[in-house]
């Protein structure tokens, strides 16, 4: 899962405007962060978008952690065993260790925190991270209780969990924030305020300080981290901001010192040869794509017209034209990059032909949906930021120019589009994955019948069979078979339509040290690793 900003006096009030510094009152100790959007949670387990992520990365933490080359590391367990079948993990935590109120973390908060992740009371989007744990999807189906999932706490230090299935990348998923160790006793105090500055408990390498709603969220160091002595920066202050240009004359005027994700189109260009080593563009494992709602009476029912809609776009104009920074045409419902390209084949057959013969089928498609120029298909797009609002406008030129469709744009603020998607309130919207581990499974979850990711509200039965067997398998010539069939149904289906792999765009202060971005493919970030000059 995985875009927002605004300059200093645009989107922040005046009332914090005092809060903004040029370059040369550089407030010591203090990193100014761009998140891209005002984080609809800053609870861990009901986080699913970058924006809050890039905070709970800094505020929890979890039994394993990673580094800048994304490779596993120790993080609050010190080592683990894995049993000969592979279904058994036996972490082993670190001594003393505390949350930021300085009471101790044992075992026990673990078994809390997983079982609240489950808990369908939560309906975390993220649940299915431990879907493969005994009895996880029982209890995510609301069929068993939380006190039946396969994890347990022996003693004080020591943490088992119990997997239905090995899964070759299970250490990854539990790297993510979702499964960041949390406080039974707080959250039990203060129930849904436990995520307010004044009485949140954290075991990452930060505590909450402040949270100004649509102004900034401000975090300081916790001194009770297990690695404190090696987080240098003090304090981070993380910006809201909603549009590219915004956040780039904040850079400019030094009240950043990064970026968010995106960089103004029209000026990407111009900010590479003025600021050189400060843009740094690296390729994403992930993807731009747009749902269709699967459940709408008109697009759902009508194959041919999704199929028509996607041969009509043209994907290289948009990468070449409109982004200009290394972003890849996709025609796939996966990345060509993901589990190191062993995907990469798989493919629409029309990928390869020319402008001129995709549009001639379209074309004959759209006729056969039932459509013409003169009974134009009409429907509304949802998008949020700049970047989409002009990936829609493009979008929508390319259809009305080419099929004569008649689309009405419609602009959502982050939070309320999330909703829209999640309920299927929408007829076609921008979707987007950020991969959160190398492994197809990080995309195979978007198409899942049940999967709280799956936005298209498509259900196929013999996909999610095929993506069991392949979850189950342990030859991985099999597995990699289950996997393929499943995807094929999917491109089959035309549930999705896929656009380009990601890149992302962000300018980061020279002062700003240890930031090792530039082979980042899966853009995780954690304040810990950074320092001043």
């Amino acid at each position: 899962m995985k875009l927002v900003y605004g300059l200093c006096g645009l989107l922040i009030s005046s009332s914090l405007l005092s809060a903004c510094n040029n370059e040369q009152n550089h407030p010591q100790n203090l990193l100014r962060v761009d998140i891209g959007a005002e984080p609809p949670t800053l609870d861990p387990a009901k986080s699913e978008d970058m924006n809050s992520t890039r905070i709970m990365y800094d505020l929890f933490a979890g039994l394993v952690d990673f580094n800048q080359q994304n490779q596993l590391i120790p993080g609050l367990a010190k080592k683990w065993e894995v049993s000969s079948d592979g279904k058994t993990y036996t972490f082993h935590l670190r001594d003393n260790l505390k949350f930021s109120d300085g009471s101790p973390i044992s075992a026990s908060d673990f078994v809390y925190s997983w079982r609240r992740l489950v808990d369908p009371h939560l309906a975390s989007s993220y649940n299915m991270l431990l879907s493969g744990v005994v009895n996880g999807q029982d209890i995510i189906n609301g069929k068993k209780p939380i006190t039946d999932l396969g994890v347990e706490a022996p003693n004080a230090t020591t943490f088992v969990v119990h997997l239905v299935n090995a899964d070759s990348s299970f250490l990854d998923k539990i790297t993510l924030p979702n499964l960041g160790v949390v406080s039974a006793k707080n959250i039990q105090k203060y129930a849904k305020k436990w995520t307010d500055p004044s009485n949140m408990v954290t075991s990452g390498a930060y505590k909450l300080t402040q949270h100004v709603v649509n102004g900034y969220v401000l975090a300081s160091k916790n001194p009770y981290y297990y690695d404190a002595q090696n987080v240098a920066i003090n304090q981070v202050k993380y910006f809201p901001y909603i549009d590219a240009n915004s956040a780039v004359a904040a850079y400019k005027a030094g009240d950043l010192d990064t970026t968010f994700e995106l960089l103004p189109i029209e000026q990407y260009k111009q900010l590479k040869t003025e600021f050189k080593d400060q843009v740094h563009t690296v390729q994403l494992e992930a993807m731009a794509f747009y749902d269709f709602n699967m459940q709408d009476p008109e697009l759902g029912k009508n194959l041919k017209l999704r199929q028509a809609l996607s041969m009509a776009v043209d994907r290289d104009a948009l990468v070449n034209n409109l982004f200009q920074d290394g972003k890849k045409p996709l025609y796939s419902a996966v990345t060509a990059t993901v589990s190191n390209g062993q995907y990469a084949s798989l493919a629409y057959p029309w990928a390869t032909w020319s402008r001129e013969k995709r549009l001639a089928q379209a074309k004959q498609l759209y006729n056969e949906a039932g459509y013409s120029v003169a009974k134009p298909y009409k429907v509304t797009m949802l998008y949020t930021n700049d970047m989409y609002k002009k990936i829609s406008i493009a979008l929508a030129a390319m259809w009305k120019d080419s099929l004569g469709v008649q689309v009405t744009l419609q602009p959502q603020d982050w939070k309320t589009f999330l909703q829209s998607r999640h309920t299927g309130q929408y007829q076609i919207a921008r979707g987007g994955w950020f991969a959160d581990y190398n492994n197809v499974t990080t995309y195979t979850l978007l198409y899942k019948c049940g999967s709280t990711i799956n936005d298209t509200h498509w259900c196929d039965s013999e996909y999610n069979r095929l993506i069991s067997q392949g979850d189950m398998a342990v030859n991985k010539a099999e597995q990699y078979k289950n996997y393929s069939q499943a995807l094929q149904r999917v491109q089959d289906a035309y549930i999705v339509l896929p656009l380009f792999q990601l890149t992302f765009d962000r300018m980061v202060k020279p002062y700003v040290k240890n930031y090792q971005l530039d082979n980042n493919y899966l853009d995780r970030t954690q304040s810990k690793w950074l320092k001043f000059n």
